[in-house]
């Protein structure tokens, strides 16, 4: 990516008294600086790597570091210039059009870890799929945003050490081992697909542990959509 050194950042001649007003992330801190741009700060080099190594079709495409002056942006990168995208909620998708999302989701996660993208087969697991880390990119497609708790397939787990991943996702084992794997990535899809079909957010302890209520698992009225969505859950060791 081309760099742009801090003194030049673009939030600087950004007014303060719209950052809050134009807020559109939590942890990451990211703006809607334009109606076609936003601005992600608190990045680590790593993330941007791997937003880059993910390609355009699979995750917002990455447009300019910011980089600190006197450093590289290998080292150096403090923000990050992408593409804006619209965020995908559960709640506002049509009924009928479900099964579609269902299986654009689990495409874009599939071709995520083979490394379809432009990392060339280097395989990327998110590390925090969840409803908040879809967005629909400006050609109607899906696609993922926020890196920072991904990292490569090929890459051992000890590696990683990232602290923002969401734990009303995780698999009972990764409670332990935090380290995300690409059926962890699978496990939390299935958690966000029994969000969208039964419009309510995952509570603590509600799928991180292996006893899992079977009536929850009924409110998902797709019987297509609740097998697959069991079938992840018993491969993690859940009980119902």
């Amino acid at each position: 990516l081309p760099p742009t050194i801090d003194e030049d950042d673009p939030m600087l001649d950004y007014p303060p008294e719209n950052w809050i007003a134009s807020m559109i992330g939590k942890a990451g801190l990211v703006y809607r600086f334009s109606d076609t741009l936003a601005y992600k700060s608190n990045v680590t080099p790593r993330e941007v790597d791997l937003m880059e190594a993910a390609g355009a079709d699979l995750a917002m495409r990455p447009l300019t570091r910011v980089v600190w002056k006197g450093s590289r942006a290998s080292t150096g990168t403090k923000a990050v210039m992408m593409e804006l995208g619209r965020q995908f909620r559960c709640h506002e998708v049509p009924p009928a059009d479900r099964r579609a999302v269902v299986i654009d989701m689990f495409l874009l996660i599939e071709k995520l870890h083979i490394g379809s993208g432009a990392g060339r087969g280097r395989g990327i697991v998110h590390g925090d799929v969840k409803e908040s880390n879809f967005v629909w990119g400006r050609d109607g497609r899906l696609r993922f945003v926020d890196f920072s708790s991904a990292r490569f397939v090929d890459e051992s787990p000890d590696q990683w050490n990232s602290t923002y991943s969401t734990e009303t996702y995780f698999t009972p084992h990764r409670m332990h081992v935090p380290a995300p794997t690409v059926f962890d990535d699978y496990y939390a899809l299935a958690i966000t697909l029994w969000s969208m079909y039964t419009g309510k957010a995952p509570k603590a302890r509600q799928f991180n542990q292996r006893n899992i209520r079977r009536s929850d698992l009924l409110e998902v009225d797709d019987e297509m959509v609740r097998a697959w969505i069991r079938k992840v859950f018993k491969m993690a060791g859940c009980r119902f």
